[in-house]
């Protein structure tokens, strides 16, 4: 059995920073001892003095594009290697695949691509579709930690959840504690808004926030959380963008909803000009929102309402993004995942004082809990895989989207050019070396499987 001892560095840990040696045995964490403690000489140290242990993220929203013909965008090979250098090492895929994550055969030709291809361990999303609603019991018997609709307008591969398949889907997946997740917009008020937009003179690129307004997510979020209280469904709120959604769910967690919330660091990190600076390569839905709502939202991660960080990577070529000659008729979505941790070191810890258990919690614990991976996955405890971030909280620097690991390297990445302070200088998964200073230290289909365990959230 490899066992190695972390000295010198401070852990991160749910409720506290501890000055200690963290102890690895085998894929396991072992536990810690007080700084100068020593074990026998079967024990490999790896010198962390000066640096931070912790908990590797893990990613509850992303789109690998893997399998589908798109995967010239992004795939698992690239993909995982690219989350490692950014500290991911979980990665939890959305169903969107071609075919997708909606049954058995969709379940098995994803899992064998990202078998093959990952180094980083992975997790699945299944569907939440009107034509897979009765599939859901199949899909938790295959380990999906949660089922994903679009209450928005979606696409003809995936299709909108209407409200009469959500409410079914809710009440399937109640049987079984199952996770509802939604990306919450109203179609039709999102659809004629951003039509409407398309076609008006002199619309500026931030102007995406007036096409698909506060309130049109409001109403969706809403709309959802009343569903869920009907049909007793625990609920989650994929990349929910404003304040008065937080509000809101906020006093419905306070009435005893089971609702979990989820944001992106790119709607912490910026505001809406950043659509007037990169165009359509900053295009997302749902939309990035003003400056005040920005800062009205870091209010809710200090606080607790916000559960969960999820980085929503899905990469699109750069003439993809471009090709309709029209901001508002563009592809919404972009990447950036290796970026998401350096970005909320940079801005939380540093500029805004965020505790790192509390960065630890929105980017790992919180999301192993509520996806059923706790207690293997989302911590340092002792018994935990031994997913292990080295990171270098002084360390200043600029990220180049084109020396991105992703498939899609590119100076239009969201962050490319982003002065950050913090950087994750190795990536340890299960124990295993996989990332160091650039360089990905184990080959393909290292990464494994971790499926939801029966344990309730």
């Amino acid at each position: 059995m490899n066992k190695k001892i972390f000295r010198g560095g401070k852990v991160v840990l749910p409720d506290r920073v501890l000055e200690a040696s963290l102890v690895v045995e085998g894929e396991k964490i072992a536990g810690f001892l007080h700084p100068g403690t020593e074990l026998g000489a079967e024990y490999e140290v790896i010198d962390v003095a000066g640096k931070v242990l912790m908990p590797g993220v893990i990613d509850s929203h992303v789109h690998m594009w893997d399998p589908s013909p798109q995967n010239y965008r992004e795939d698992w090979k690239c993909g995982s290697q690219c989350a490692a250098s950014g500290g991911i090492t979980t990665i939890i895929d959305m169903p969107l695949s071609v075919p997708p994550v909606v049954d058995e055969r969709g379940f098995q030709i994803k899992y064998e691509v990202a078998d093959r291809d990952s180094c980083v361990d992975f997790a699945f999303w299944g569907g939440l579709t009107p034509g897979c609603v009765g599939n859901l019991k199949e899909l938790d018997r295959l380990g999906c930690v949660a089922y994903k609709g679009f209450m928005s307008f979606a696409n003809p591969d995936y299709p909108q959840i209407t409200d009469g398949y959500l409410v079914q889907g809710m009440r399937n997946a109640a049987e079984f504690d199952g996770l509802i997740g939604v990306h919450a917009e109203n179609a039709e008020a999102a659809e004629f808004g951003t039509q409407e937009m398309a076609g008006r003179q002199g619309a500026t690129c931030s102007m995406h926030d007036e096409a698909r307004p506060w309130w049109v997510e409001l109403e969706a979020i809403q709309r959802a959380v009343l569903f869920a209280r009907a049909t007793d469904a625990r609920l989650y709120i994929c990349h929910m963008t404003i304040a008065e959604g937080a509000e809101f769910l906020k006093q419905e967690r306070g009435r005893g909803t089971k609702v979990y919330v989820e944001t992106c660091p790119h709607y912490l990190l910026f505001d809406k000009e950043i659509m007037n600076e990169k165009r359509s390569y900053a295009k997302c839905n749902p939309p990035i929102r003003s400056r005040e709502n920005v800062e009205k939202l870091w209010d809710y991660v200090f606080d607790g309402t916000i559960d969960v960080l999820g980085s929503d990577h899905g990469p699109y070529s750069d003439e993809e993004k471009v090709k309709n000659g029209n901001f508002f008729l563009e592809y919404s979505g972009f990447g950036g995942f290796d970026a998401m941790l350096a970005g909320m070191i940079t801005e939380g810890v540093h500029r805004r004082g965020l505790p790192l258990p509390t960065l630890a919690a929105i980017t790992a614990g919180n999301t192993a809990r509520i996806m059923g991976l706790a207690p293997v996955k989302g911590s340092l405890l002792p018994g935990a895989d031994a997913d292990v971030l080295v990171v270098d909280l002084n360390e200043e620097w600029v990220f180049d989207g084109e020396k991105s690991l992703s498939k899609m390297k590119t100076p239009n990445n969201l962050y490319h050019g982003s002065k950050m302070k913090g950087r994750v200088k190795q990536t340890w998964v299960r124990g295993q070396l996989v990332y160091e200073d650039g360089v990905i230290l184990v080959p393909a289909g290292y990464g494994r499987y971790v499926p939801k365990n029966r344990a309730k959230s």
